[in-house]
């Protein structure tokens, strides 16, 4: 029995059951923890953190579960469909530590799951992505519509995860099974509700999502934003297919959350923006007090 097979029989072993029988999650406590690349942010069921990793892919700890947003551990390097990967990752997954679940806004691209994430997907105890991903992935997918809810247990407490809309390109556009991707909320008793975007364009879309999260749960208290106004000739003419800067900042302005955590726009070629393109942007909006700064890359920064 290999390390893989090992690691997958003992989560299994210590899982507790999802809502509508979904996979479950070991309990944080008495479990032999991983070497990670966090600093000195609190652990446990108290934790609020996040951990950039490059690109979309963070590493967020919040009611007592560790939740990795969609992996992406490749070296550089030029793929098939024409993008490249200019910087590597701040950390390996071998020293990711535990994972609870893992949220995927898509599979269909390199920058948002690539090689080594697609052969990490196999050793998590949940995946939650669009129905297409379940389709071309397998059943170790566990599919979300928009607005379908499941549930997170542990020893923490319970946490909510929430499929939402998201909209892979400029309003008014239909990109199909290619631009299918969604975005994510996790809410719960005691748990700071949290948006993450996923590769969402259109500002609308997010002013919706913002509404109905705050009639239905409450405020958002953090949003984690894709920016980088990701960018290709080939489709819809080099238009923008994520949140451009001043895009996020607006998103930013209309959602009002305590704190806002930038990802998607860094380690790919495809991304128009930077992260000095974001933080004039909220300046401009009058919102940058609400930024997280993630630099250095892979040290675990405090969201409480």
């Amino acid at each position: 029995m290999n390390r893989s097979t090992l690691l997958r029989a003992a989560v299994a072993a210590a899982s507790v059951s999802l809502l509508a029988a979904c996979g479950g999650n070991a309990d944080a406590d008495g479990e032999e923890k991983k070497p990670s690349a966090a600093g000195s942010a609190p652990s446990g069921a108290d934790a609020f953190t996040v951990t950039h990793v490059g690109g979309p892919t963070a590493v967020l700890e919040i009611a007592g579960q560790r939740i990795l947003i969609d992996p992406t551990f490749d070296a550089p390097k030029k793929y098939k469909s024409g993008m490249s990967k200019i910087k590597g990752p701040a950390f390996g997954p071998e020293k990711l530590g535990r994972i609870d679940a893992v949220l995927l806004s898509h599979d269909q691209h390199d920058d948002n799951l690539d090689g080594k994430g697609r052969e990490l997907l196999k050793d998590m105890p949940v995946v939650f992505s669009t129905p297409g991903a379940h389709k071309r992935l397998g059943d170790h997918i566990t599919p979300m519509k928009s607005w379908e809810e499941r549930e997170l247990k542990s020893s923490g407490g319970t946490l909510k995860v929430t499929a939402v809309p998201a909209l892979h390109g400029p309003d008014g556009v239909d990109r199909g099974a290619d631009g299918e991707v969604t975005g994510f909320v996790l809410s719960g008793k005691g748990v700071p509700t949290t948006y993450i975007s996923g590769d969402n364009a259109s500002v609308k879309v997010a002013k919706q999502v913002g509404d109905r999260i705050k009639k239905d749960i409450g405020a958002i208290d953090t949003a984690i934003l894709f920016a980088g106004a990701a960018r290709t000739p080939a489709i819809l003419d080099n238009a923008p297919l994520t949140l451009t800067s001043k895009n996020a900042a607006l998103v930013a302005k209309d959602l009002n959350p305590r704190k806002v955590v930038p990802i998607h726009t860094d380690s790919w070629d495809i991304y128009s923006e930077d992260i000095k393109s974001l933080v004039k942007a909220f300046k401009d909006q009058g919102v940058d007090d609400k930024l997280v700064d993630l630099e250095p890359a892979g040290e675990k920064k405090n969201l409480s």
